[in-house]
């Protein structure tokens, strides 16, 4: 999957080589953002370091948090909109964000056109998730023997 971020003017570029904190930083956004609200304190504090520190760190490498951040929730953005038929608002509610056009905005920001339309130029990857999806039911329903149809999971009825 390719995806392509444009940062903002006032957002530093990224470097190629990753160091081992801003790898680790990414990994942990990836995480806490979908948990719920994730702050540079509460990131922090899971690298047992104060904030400034942190921004110190990232800063000699040219990275800000919320540039990390914004980098990590486009990624996760792309995926949904990629690979499942999820609903813009349901994305935007995932993502944390206060309501659907505030997501919308910044999709705009990060890669210049709207969620809508960037999911319409993938046509491809969301065809592939609703055919993966109907294997995954047909799966789910199996023929018994006995011609009954359920779930694999279900027990058997004892009479």
């Amino acid at each position: 999957m390719e995806i392509s971020f444009t940062p903002v003017a006032d957002e530093p570029s990224s470097a190629q080589d990753i160091s081992p904190l801003a790898e680790d930083l990414r990994r942990v956004l990836r995480s806490e953002l979908l948990k719920g609200t994730c702050s540079a304190n509460s990131i922090a504090r899971l690298f047992s370091m104060h904030r400034r520190t942190m921004n110190r760190h990232l800063n000699a490498e040219g990275l800000a948090f919320r540039q990390v951040a914004n980098q990590i929730r486009f990624e996760i953005a792309c995926e949904l909109l990629e690979n499942t038929d999820m609903a813009l608002g349901q994305v935007a509610a995932l993502l944390r964000y206060s309501e659907p056009s505030a997501f919308t905005r910044a999709f705009r920001r990060w890669s210049g056109q709207s969620p809508s339309a960037w999911r319409s130029g993938h046509p491809q990857a969301l065809t592939q998730a609703r055919h993966s999806l109907r294997i995954r039911r047909q799966r789910r329903l199996r023929t018994d023997p006995d011609g009954r149809t359920g779930r694999p999971n279900d027990l058997p009825v004892l009479k």
